[in-house]
């Protein structure tokens, strides 16, 4: 541990938004450290056991560079039985999880939630604005609940005259504690 620590500490700690520069800069040090095939290997090469005891020591060594720079509520998020003792899906599963997190992700998503339509096609639309939520909920955006249900209103009233006498009714019959779900679930009623 003691070789992982001396060179690792200009590789920022891993917090999540920052996981492309994490990400590349923890790529240079596992390569620098002939790590780099470990990350991406399924197992030792073959049944030789000076070759599996050489590869389990260099797994171990890759797991224990991968963590130890992220923050520590996130090794608690990916350390699991399978994870505890693989490099490779470790790195897997930080990946699934911080790889979206990024900027270019929480922008493609946004335009997502902004450019969609009605096009007449309400269950679509509403299967399509579901989809939406999980992917925003799972890359980090926040916003009020009750602001996105109203985004869903207005959009729902810009895109169609005909529902205007249903988004009227919902906004005066739902309670102070508005959601988007609530909303999409009374346009499936339509």
């Amino acid at each position: 541990m003691e070789r992982i620590g001396r060179d690792i500490n200009h590789v920022p700690i891993l917090e999540g938004k920052n996981f492309p520069i994490w990400n590349i800069l923890l790529k240079v040090k596992l390569s620098a450290r002939g790590l780099r095939e470990i990350r991406n290997s399924d197992g030792p090469p073959n049944s030789d056991p000076i070759t599996i005891n050489n590869w389990n020591k260099l797994n171990l060594e890759a797991i224990q560079l991968i963590l130890s720079r992220p923050h520590p509520d996130i090794i608690a998020t990916v350390v699991d039985a399978v994870t505890f003792k693989d490099a490779k899906d470790l790195w897997k599963k930080l990946n699934e999880k911080y790889a979206a997190q990024t900027i270019t992700n929480q922008g493609r998503t946004w335009l997502r939630w902004e450019c969609l339509q009605l096009n007449g096609k309400i269950k679509e639309y509403v299967k399509e604005f579901q989809s939406i939520l999980f992917d925003i909920a799972g890359i980090g955006i926040s916003l009020p609940q009750d602001i996105m249900a109203y985004s869903i209103l207005q959009k729902v009233s810009r895109d169609s005259d005909s529902y205007d006498h249903v988004i009227n009714s919902m906004r005066l019959t739902m309670n102070a504690m508005i959601n988007p779900q609530q909303v999409l679930d009374k346009l499936l009623e339509l």
